[in-house]
């Protein structure tokens, strides 16, 4: 753990060795922690993670449940903090490994990933 700004950042192990290369995107998506439901926007993404940008530091809180909209469904899945940054005095980012998630949502991030591509 570092201090940084009178706040605790968590560093994410291996940061450089990623099992998926990650796709720049702008989504919304909701999160939930100890039953409160937050907003904020997925800055980018793979099968088995996500940077998430939002206006809620929550320092103690390592599961989340996701909720992210994929074209014409929504999809639900649980992520664990990996990482916490301090942008500026209203922005967080947090970088999240996903657990488990469901086809839906890997075939959406494949699909972005050959769109981007091609």
């Amino acid at each position: 753990m570092i201090k940084g700004n009178g706040i605790i950042i968590a560093q994410l192990k291996n940061m450089e060795r990623r099992a998926f290369e990650r796709v720049a995107t702008i989504l919304p998506v909701k999160y939930v922690c100890d039953d409160i439901q937050y907003s904020g926007s997925v800055k980018n993404l793979s099968e088995k993670g996500m940077y998430i940008s939002t206006g809620n530091f929550l320092p103690c809180i390592k599961k989340l449940e996701i909720i992210i909209p994929l074209q014409e469904e929504i999809s639900k899945f649980y992520g664990e903090i990996k990482r916490i940054e301090k942008i500026d005095d209203a922005i967080y980012s947090m970088g999240v490994e996903l657990l488990g998630p469901p086809d839906n949502y890997t075939q959406f991030v494949e699909n972005l990933r050959l769109t981007m591509k091609g």
